[in-house]
């Protein structure tokens, strides 16, 4: 769980922020009121720390001193402060402060911890920087690390094509227009005949005067033009909004692929996920397992307790994920879940399996006429060059074995 560190001497402040860390439940955090406090915690966790909320001034140290002390932790840092002051924003903002709020009213606070659970949420994306110059270059993907991104940078549109074909989880591009090779225009064209819009974001740049840029830029493929030279804030803002509008999209695409009870993946999308993965796996010689689960008796369960066995699916996907969610798992059909994993030697996936049987047993389902068990009898196919058809035919004849033999069994072939 990330550790945020929250520095303040306003004992209402406080306790707003508190209620905010307690209602965010991926957030512990370190409270001080003081610049000795704030001190002797960094000293105590300062590695741990995921970012820093502080106020600027502070009983021991009125003149944002507080500042100095988290960039000096390498803390990312966000500063709270009850003045606007446009010079020391700019001064904070060369520091290397990730954003500055001026506590207005209770909006200010929700938006501070906006931009924390963003700054978490940039851990995993990724973003390419495309630019012949050097100096604007990593002017750019500095500013983009601030923001807790993954940056990897090209000096031409050719390596990045390259880098985008090697490195598919490349989520924004933003790219120079005056470029040596291809110039950003015809990048932006390259780049839209592979990827849509809603697959990879585009962000154009360029110091050149002329009005039609950003247009060209638009009508070509890009989602947006930022002009240079540019302020810290005006790209951050440039950068989420087009981020979160990605994000909406993958929202609503995964929601369509997903089972509308157990949020398992669907059958049909498990189909296309798995015949995706097993092609990757047999080209890099990996092996790989289906396991088909069946829950014991579920058809006659449901006849009987008909309002309890929608609750019994959600458990035990709620279960399968948690056992299995680094890979593959989704919903067959009415009492059968499925998981695909790779990487992992039949025995491994076999005692994994077990676990998992023995997990969804103990599992208690209260009823109207008490409590009840059930269990599930698993199907378990390996290979490193089998068919998905040819492995969940394997499957369902094991899983017949083994519930002729009794059920609550988990059967290899």
């Amino acid at each position: 769980m990330e550790r945020l560190l929250f520095v303040e001497d306003s004992a209402l402040v406080l306790k707003v922020m508190r209620r905010l860390v307690s209602e965010a439940s991926e957030f512990e955090a370190d409270f001080a009121e003081t610049y000795a406090q704030a001190e002797a915690l960094i000293q105590q966790n300062g590695q741990q720390y995921f970012s820093a909320v502080v106020d600027l001034n502070l009983p021991d140290a009125p003149k944002g001193e507080i500042v100095d002390l988290t960039l000096k932790s390498k803390v990312p840092t966000l500063v709270l402060t009850a003045t606007f002051d446009e010079k020391k924003r700019d001064s904070l903002f060369q520091k290397g402060i990730v954003d500055y709020v001026v506590k207005e009213n209770r909006y200010s606070y929700g938006y501070a911890m906006k931009l924390i659970k963003r700054l978490q949420r940039n851990h995993t994306i990724k973003v390419l920087v495309v630019d012949d110059s050097l100096v604007a270059r990593k002017q750019s993907a500095n500013l983009l690390k601030k923001y807790q991104f993954q940056v990897v940078e090209s000096d031409g549109a050719k390596t990045a094509i390259k880098m985008l074909i090697e490195q598919p989880d490349i989520k924004l591009v933003i790219t120079d227009y005056n470029m040596p090779d291809i110039d950003g225009f015809e990048l932006v064209k390259l780049i839209r005949g592979k990827y849509d819009k809603q697959d990879l974001t585009i962000i154009g740049l360029s110091g050149e005067g002329n009005a039609s840029l950003s247009a060209k830029f638009i009508k070509n493929g890009a989602n947006d033009f930022l002009r240079k030279p540019f302020n810290q804030e005006e790209f951050y803002c440039r950068v989420m909004h087009n981020i979160e509008s990605l994000e909406a999209i993958e929202i609503i695409k995964d929601s369509a692929n997903r089972d509308y009870l157990t949020h398992l993946y669907n059958r049909q999308y498990f189909y296309h996920i798995t015949n995706r993965q097993i092609k990757y796996c047999q080209e890099e010689a990996i092996e790989y397992s289906l396991a088909v689960i069946e829950i014991d008796d579920f058809k006659e369960f449901n006849n009987i307790h008909s309002e309890y066995g929608d609750s019994v699916l959600i458990q035990f996907a709620k279960q399968l994920d948690k056992k299995f969610g680094k890979f593959i798992t989704a919903r067959l059909n009415s009492s059968q879940l499925v998981a695909f994993v790779w990487g992992m030697s039949l025995d491994d996936c076999e005692n994994q399996m077990n676990e998992f049987r023995a997990q969804i047993k103990k599992l208690s389902i209260e009823t109207d006429t008490g409590e009840k068990h059930l269990t599930v009898s698993v199907g378990l196919s390996h290979s490193s060059q089998m068919s998905l058809r040819r492995m969940l035919e394997a499957c369902g004849e094991l899983i017949r074995r083994a519930q002729n033999a009794g059920k609550d069994l988990v059967l290899y072939d």
